[in-house]
């Protein structure tokens, strides 16, 4: 586990101007090698976006996270999201991370203890249909 626990916001404020764009995403998740669903990651940013200027600042970031309204819909793109490192696993410290900025007062179980749950293979990292199978649990 890293000893500074993951931002989200900062994570896809590539550039580092307080807000977060479409593109800084696509650029996130393109600079680990990975393709990308420009759909679902422009659904996202209108989710939380709410004064129409297709930015989401950290004030509307913490707002939709807070109140529920950005939600788990495409199981994929959520997962090249969360998985940082791009190694195609989501470990503990990356699901600690999405149920801190998306789960946040809905996820009562440690992340440890739904990663191990939900590990089928028994390797200690959640594949891309564990994490979907995961998400489909916890969305009951």
């Amino acid at each position: 586990m890293s000893e500074q626990p993951l931002d989200t916001f900062e994570l896809w404020d590539r550039d580092r101007d307080g807000l977060v764009s479409v593109d800084d995403i696509i650029s996130g998740i393109r600079s680990l090698g990975r393709e990308v669903d420009v759909d679902a990651v422009e659904r996202m940013v209108a989710a939380a976006d709410t004064n129409g200027d297709y930015l989401v600042s950290r004030a509307e970031f913490d707002t939709a996270v807070v109140g529920g309204r950005i939600e788990v819909t495409d199981a994929d793109a959520a997962f090249e999201v969360f998985d940082v490192n791009g190694d195609g696993k989501i470990s503990v410290a990356e699901l600690e991370s999405l149920i801190r900025h998306v789960g946040a007062g809905l996820i009562d179980e440690p992340a440890a203890a739904l990663l191990a749950a939900a590990d089928r293979d028994g390797d200690g990292y959640l594949s891309r249909a564990e994490f979907r199978a995961l998400l489909d649990f916890l969305s009951r």
